[in-house]
């Protein structure tokens, strides 16, 4: 597929794009506020129009100006996006005028679009002194993948999980004692043989992120992305953090326990369900991610690009211990918005679902990483293994107070379909 937009552009303005399923609640033609904060669009919300970003200058505050697509990912020549206007609560038709991201004035007859060639299509609307933000629509060279059937339509009660994002690297002579603890709750068994702490191992989804250099030991599990490290409020190696704010404090498996039951405990009766259907040609990767609410809420979803086996020489390690030397669960990229929360999907009632479409060149992700790399410490990702690859979904949701928090994640495989799981 021939890439237009280089990966650079993509990490800040990330490569995801929302659509709203038929099963959601969202229907421009009945009002609804789906999608208010990114409608699929320019996460950041700098519009390339010249105006305010959907501000309406001159105009009653109380109404605003938005365009949606119900399709944001296409393939090219085949797939027909449907554009809809909207001001508060009525949909505008007549009088209504589309840019691209250039502010060059677009024809789309009946306000439908089809791509004729691969990459980011930017649209803005105006009406009258009304100006709605910016929307892209990305176009790729394969089939989009289409939502995992659910085995159980009528059930809202999911399978509840836990984040346990390590920060690391190869260079920390402190790190090899957190892994030392960590592994023990893969391996530590009772007497009759059975893991001592499979029910914690079972709520949780292992995330490791190096993002520091230490000592000047080169990483080659390096992940750029300082913007991430401090949302986490990382200021030192080794940090566990659970669900992107629980600190762990100290190092060891029973505070591990305490807080993945507490945070389990305090949102598995609204943890949502997440389905995933991803597809992989070369080194593209497209794949949907359907949202299925437990309660009526405000959702985001974000991403992580996941590789295992990666070897690598671990500082202050003692004999035996030289699976420190081979890293798994390692951070590549990150897609998840600006705020890191995840991207903005829509305000989804309790059983209704609604879709996020996510599109990622493993190509330029390499590439990114490398450049950077070898800028901050002369790093080298190794050469890809796309067998080891695998990516982590999460959903977060809004509270009463108005504060995200993640209320649900999986592990999925790069291609393939990962169904809702349904809590026994």
């Amino acid at each position: 597929m021939k890439n237009i937009f280089k990966y650079a552009s993509l990490l800040m303005a990330a490569a995801m794009l929302c659509l709203v399923s038929c099963q959601g609640t969202i229907d421009p033609e009945e009002g609804g506020n789906g999608n208010t904060e990114n409608n699929g669009g320019n996460n950041n919300g700098n519009g390339g129009n010249g105006n305010n970003q959907g501000g309406n200058a001159g105009s009653d505050e109380d109404l605003v100006l938005r365009l949606f697509s119900d399709r944001n990912l296409l393939q090219t020549n085949v797939d027909v996006a449907t554009l809809t206007v909207t001001l508060g609560d009525e949909v505008v038709t007549e009088g209504v005028e589309l840019y691209d991201g250039n502010n060059n004035k677009v024809d789309l007859p009946e306000f439908k679009f089809k791509a004729e060639a691969d990459g980011e299509y930017v649209f803005w609307a105006l009406y009258g002194t009304y100006t709605s933000e910016e929307i892209t629509i990305k176009a790729i060279d394969m089939a989009i993948p289409e939502s995992p059937e659910d085995p159980e339509p009528d059930n809202t009660r999911f399978k509840t999980r836990v984040m346990l994002t390590e920060f690391t690297t190869v260079g920390c002579s402190a790190c090899p004692s957190m892994e030392r603890m960590l592994h023990g709750l893969e391996t530590d068994k009772n007497e009759d043989g059975t893991l001592k702490y499979a029910d914690v191992l079972d709520k949780l989804v292992f995330t490791e992120c190096h993002s520091g250099l230490v000592g000047s030991v080169a990483d080659p599990c390096y992940l750029h992305n300082q913007a991430f490290e401090e949302f986490y409020m990382i200021t030192g190696f080794p940090t566990v953090k659970f669900d992107i704010f629980t600190l762990l404090t100290k190092i060891e498996k029973s505070e591990v326990k305490s807080n993945v039951d507490g945070l389990y405990a305090a949102k598995a009766s609204v943890a949502p369900g997440i389905a995933v259907n991803s597809s992989k040609k070369g080194s593209d990767v497209a794949f949907k991610v359907t949202v299925k609410a437990a309660v009526d809420g405000e959702y985001r979803v974000g991403a992580f690009l996941l590789e295992d086996g990666i070897e690598a020489k671990q500082t202050n390690i003692m004999v035996g211990e030289e699976y420190m030397n081979t890293h798994n669960n390692v951070i590549r990229y990150v897609d998840a918005h600006s705020s890191f929360y995840g991207h903005p999907v829509a305000d989804i009632l309790a059983g209704r679902t609604a879709d996020i479409m996510f599109a990622w060149d493993l190509d330029e992700i390499w590439e990114y990483g490398t450049e950077k790399g070898a800028i901050n410490g002369g790093i080298e990702w190794p050469e890809r293994i796309d067998a080891n690859l695998r990516m982590v979904v999460f959903v977060s949701m809004k509270d009463a107070k108005g504060n995200y928090f993640l209320a649900n994640v999986i592990d999925c495989p790069l291609s393939g379909e990962t169904p809702f799981e349904y809590a026994d």
